[in-house]
């Protein structure tokens, strides 16, 4: 069979995307099993992690609750099983109040959360933060539920490439 250069490039490519997918569909399996406290999705090769505010933080605050330190334990025995990933820390506020104190806050909260995880020996140079304010609301901002669900922080679990 003669092979040219078109098709070994396919071939990688689909080689390494196998391996890719099958990286992140284990890793979002077991932080699936062993983080509880979060919403954990799978959506095209990212894992997203969604801790609720309510969870976290209390109101206005940047201070995460110390009840949830054993999630974050769990959370970071995961990540560091995947050397190969990246996380993205995403902080997000509601629509209550100043908009620059909720993006500084949503700042604030996304810099705990990933100092939490450093502390439980994630490597800091894996993450990325980003305050969002309340740029990104995934509900209505109309209602305290919604609002509520608003006040969130993201684990994006990006593989590196």
């Amino acid at each position: 069979m003669k092979l040219n250069y078109v098709t070994l490039f396919l071939a990688t490519s689909f080689l390494f995307s196998c391996k890719h997918t099958n990286y992140m569909t284990k890793a979002y399996s077991d932080i699936k099993k062993n983080v509880h406290e979060a919403d954990v999705t799978l959506a095209k090769d990212t894992v997203k992690v969604v801790f609720p505010n309510s969870v976290l933080f209390d109101f206005g605050s940047a201070t995460i609750k110390q009840d949830i330190y054993p999630a974050f334990q769990h959370f970071a025995t995961e990540l560091n099983k995947y050397r190969d990933v990246e996380i993205l820390v995403c902080g997000h506020t509601d629509t209550v109040g100043n908009a620059d104190v909720n993006l500084s806050l949503s700042q604030r909260r996304a810099d705990s959360a990933k100092a939490l995880l450093v502390q439980n020996k994630v490597d800091e140079s894996r993450f990325y933060t980003w305050g969002m304010g309340a740029k990104h609301p995934i509900a209505s901002n109309s209602t305290e539920a919604g609002r509520q669900q608003n006040r969130r922080v993201e684990f994006v679990v990006l593989h590196k490439k």
